[in-house]
């Protein structure tokens, strides 16, 4: 509701110093063309001010949300045995890999051999 009471209440005062803008043009007095224009610019200046200092509190605000998330989800960091069972695993898969790759090439260099 603020929000739009905001924009209503900008909108109204940018409408208002225009058509003063205008009155004080077609009047030819330029003293009130001058006021109206300046008046605008710093109401213009004032909401990029204000943009300017909501986009820095929400930057601290977001790192703060995003320093404070529990990356671990609610886990246990892992042991030093949950690690060195996880490496050997690796190393048990991967002799079996070159084992087979092994087997693999042996035969093939068999069947070359037959076929002459």
């Amino acid at each position: 509701m603020r929000t739009r009471l905001l924009h209503v209440l900008g909108l109204v005062l940018t409408g208002g110093l225009t058509l003063v803008a205008v009155v004080g043009a077609v009047l030819q007095w330029w003293w009130l063309v001058v006021l109206a224009v300046m008046a605008l610019g710093s109401a213009t200046f004032l909401v990029a001010l204000d943009a300017d200092r909501r986009v820095r509190e929400l930057r601290s605000y977001v790192r703060t949300q995003v320093a404070s998330i529990d990356t671990s989800g609610g886990r246990a960091a892992p042991s030093k045995e949950d690690v060195v069972g996880t490496v050997r695993a690796l190393q048990a898969q991967y002799t079996g890999r070159l084992d087979r790759m092994q087997d693999t090439l042996e035969a093939s260099l068999r069947r070359r051999d037959e076929h002459g």
